[in-house]
């Protein structure tokens, strides 16, 4: 009985737990039963969420997200996956590394003009789990951000426990749509 109630104090105190940054939470029944041909994905530009759905239309993932800045605004509509890669790193955002030492030597590389120093290279910023969505590079995947913020260039930044997940349940094909109003109460897990 003493281990009962100190289980339930435990999960209580979980529960009430909480945090400032990105998370995300899943239905393990349904998300171990869906099928990447069946899946589809939702992503609210007000919610800052996106949400993987079954093949019934039912939420079995939910995630936080960040999504594109004024005038790099993510755009709205249905997109296909139109490419899958576990590893990607972007070909127009990253910095600007000594080749022998790896050190930075210009964090942000679309600020920089001019031409690359012979001693350098390009170093894209990582993009695990990258799914486009767009040819001119619009896409999700694992980034950093804040909960609540909006700070990519277009793309909509996942939670970085979430995205494998999304992947996995996804292929070539899956329809993602992204609206500008909430799905909290449609979706809400």
């Amino acid at each position: 009985m003493k281990i009962v109630f100190l289980l339930a104090c435990f999960l209580v105190l979980v529960a009430c737990g909480s945090s400032d940054g990105p998370g995300y939470s899943r239905k393990f029944v349904g998300y171990a039963l869906a099928k990447p041909d069946e899946t589809s994905i939702k992503v609210s530009l007000w919610d800052q969420k996106a949400w993987l759905l079954n093949g019934k239309g039912k939420p079995i993932l939910q995630t936080d997200v960040a999504t594109g800045v004024p005038g790099k605004d993510t755009p709205t509509g249905v997109f296909p996956v139109l490419e899958r890669l576990k590893e990607k790193r972007s070909n127009r955002y990253g910095r600007i590394v000594d080749r022998a030492t790896r050190e930075v030597v210009h964090p942000k590389s679309w600020e920089f003009e001019g031409p690359i120093p012979e001693h350098c290279e390009y170093e894209g910023i990582e993009m695990p789990y990258w799914m486009r969505l767009t040819w001119d590079g619009v896409g999700m995947h694992v980034g950093a951000f804040e909960k609540r913020t909006r700070c990519s260039f277009g793309c909509i930044r996942v939670y970085e426990k979430a995205q494998p997940l999304i992947f996995r349940k996804t292929q070539e094909g899956t329809e993602v749509e992204v609206v500008e109003g909430s799905l909290v109460k449609k979706y809400g897990l």
